[in-house]
Protein backbone atom coordinates (compact mmCIF):
# COMPACT_ATOMS: atom_id res chain seq x y z
CA UNK A 1 0.00 0.00 0.00
CA UNK A 2 1.39 3.38 -1.01
CA UNK A 3 0.48 6.41 1.06
CA UNK A 4 0.92 9.92 -0.13
CA UNK A 5 2.93 12.10 2.21
CA UNK A 6 1.37 15.43 2.97
CA UNK A 7 3.47 18.32 4.11
CA UNK A 8 2.63 19.94 7.37
CA UNK A 9 2.87 23.70 7.54
CA UNK A 10 2.78 24.49 11.26
CA UNK A 11 3.85 28.11 10.77
CA UNK A 12 1.49 28.89 7.92
CA UNK A 13 -1.45 30.03 10.06
CA UNK A 14 0.62 32.39 12.28
CA UNK A 15 2.31 33.88 9.20
CA UNK A 16 -1.07 34.48 7.56
CA UNK A 17 -2.40 36.09 10.75
CA UNK A 18 0.61 38.42 11.02
CA UNK A 19 0.25 39.39 7.37
CA UNK A 20 -3.44 40.16 7.83
CA UNK A 21 -2.69 42.28 10.90
CA UNK A 22 -0.03 44.19 8.98
CA UNK A 23 -2.44 44.88 6.13
CA UNK A 24 -5.54 45.67 8.17
CA UNK A 25 -3.96 46.50 11.54
CA UNK A 26 -5.91 48.96 13.62
CA UNK A 27 -7.12 50.82 10.53
CA UNK A 28 -10.29 48.76 10.24
CA UNK A 29 -12.50 51.85 10.55
CA UNK A 30 -10.59 53.98 8.09
CA UNK A 31 -12.75 56.80 6.88
CA UNK A 32 -11.76 58.93 3.95
CA UNK A 33 -12.01 62.60 4.75
CA UNK A 34 -11.27 65.27 2.20
CA UNK A 35 -8.69 67.53 3.81
CA UNK A 36 -8.08 69.44 0.61
CA UNK A 37 -11.14 71.62 1.21
CA UNK A 38 -10.59 75.21 2.19
CA UNK A 39 -10.60 74.64 5.96
CA UNK A 40 -9.11 77.36 8.09
CA UNK A 41 -9.45 76.32 11.74
CA UNK A 42 -8.45 78.77 14.42
CA UNK A 43 -4.76 78.35 15.14
CA UNK A 44 -4.67 80.50 18.27
CA UNK A 45 -5.59 77.51 20.42
CA UNK A 46 -3.07 75.36 22.25
CA UNK A 47 -3.17 71.84 20.79
CA UNK A 48 -1.45 68.79 22.28
CA UNK A 49 -1.55 65.34 20.75
CA UNK A 50 -0.81 62.43 23.07
CA UNK A 51 0.02 59.21 21.30
CA UNK A 52 2.79 56.92 20.17
CA UNK A 53 5.33 57.18 17.37
CA UNK A 54 4.34 53.60 16.44
CA UNK A 55 0.55 54.02 16.44
CA UNK A 56 -1.03 53.92 12.96
CA UNK A 57 -3.95 56.09 14.08
CA UNK A 58 -1.56 58.67 15.56
CA UNK A 59 0.59 58.79 12.45
CA UNK A 60 -2.43 59.16 10.16
CA UNK A 61 -4.08 61.78 12.38
CA UNK A 62 -0.88 63.83 12.63
CA UNK A 63 -0.48 63.77 8.85
CA UNK A 64 -4.00 65.14 8.45
CA UNK A 65 -3.44 67.82 11.09
CA UNK A 66 -0.13 68.75 9.43
CA UNK A 67 -1.94 69.11 6.09
CA UNK A 68 -4.27 71.63 7.75
CA UNK A 69 -1.30 73.69 8.94
CA UNK A 70 -2.30 73.44 12.60
CA UNK A 71 0.57 73.80 15.05
CA UNK A 72 0.59 71.30 17.90
CA UNK A 73 2.81 69.65 20.48
CA UNK A 74 3.20 65.89 20.18
CA UNK A 75 3.82 63.94 23.39
CA UNK A 76 4.78 60.28 23.03
CA UNK A 77 2.93 58.83 26.02
CA UNK A 78 4.12 55.33 25.22
CA UNK A 79 7.80 56.23 25.44
CA UNK A 80 7.65 58.81 28.25
CA UNK A 81 6.15 57.96 31.65
CA UNK A 82 5.68 61.62 32.56
CA UNK A 83 3.63 62.24 29.40
CA UNK A 84 1.63 59.08 30.10
CA UNK A 85 0.84 60.17 33.67
CA UNK A 86 -0.05 63.68 32.49
CA UNK A 87 -2.36 62.26 29.81
CA UNK A 88 -4.07 59.81 32.19
CA UNK A 89 -4.69 62.54 34.76
CA UNK A 90 -6.38 64.72 32.13
CA UNK A 91 -8.45 61.81 30.82
CA UNK A 92 -9.56 60.89 34.34
CA UNK A 93 -10.53 64.51 35.02
CA UNK A 94 -12.75 64.31 31.95
CA UNK A 95 -14.40 61.36 33.70
CA UNK A 96 -13.96 59.05 30.74
CA UNK A 97 -15.18 55.60 31.63
CA UNK A 98 -14.85 54.12 28.15
CA UNK A 99 -11.90 52.58 26.44
CA UNK A 100 -8.95 54.87 25.99
CA UNK A 101 -7.04 54.71 22.73
CA UNK A 102 -4.59 56.92 20.88
CA UNK A 103 -4.52 59.61 19.79
CA UNK A 104 -5.78 61.70 22.66
CA UNK A 105 -6.12 65.36 21.78
CA UNK A 106 -6.13 68.33 24.12
CA UNK A 107 -7.37 71.67 22.79
CA UNK A 108 -7.29 74.42 25.42
CA UNK A 109 -7.94 71.95 28.27
CA UNK A 110 -10.69 70.12 26.33
CA UNK A 111 -9.90 66.40 25.92
CA UNK A 112 -10.89 64.38 22.85
CA UNK A 113 -10.26 60.64 22.73
CA UNK A 114 -9.43 59.37 19.25
CA UNK A 115 -11.57 61.95 17.46
CA UNK A 116 -12.42 61.95 13.78
CA UNK A 117 -10.79 64.80 11.88
CA UNK A 118 -14.09 66.65 11.37
CA UNK A 119 -14.76 66.65 15.15
CA UNK A 120 -11.22 67.96 15.71
CA UNK A 121 -11.75 70.77 13.19
CA UNK A 122 -15.10 71.61 14.76
CA UNK A 123 -13.47 71.89 18.20
CA UNK A 124 -10.72 74.12 16.78
CA UNK A 125 -13.33 76.39 15.22
CA UNK A 126 -15.33 76.93 18.40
Amino acid sequence: MITKKTKSYPLLLPVICVCLLMVFGCNHKRKSIDTSANITPKVDKEVTIYGSENCDHCIEFRKKVDSLGVKYTFKDAEANENYYSEMMLKVQQKDSKGNISFPIIEINDEIMIRPELDAFIKELSR
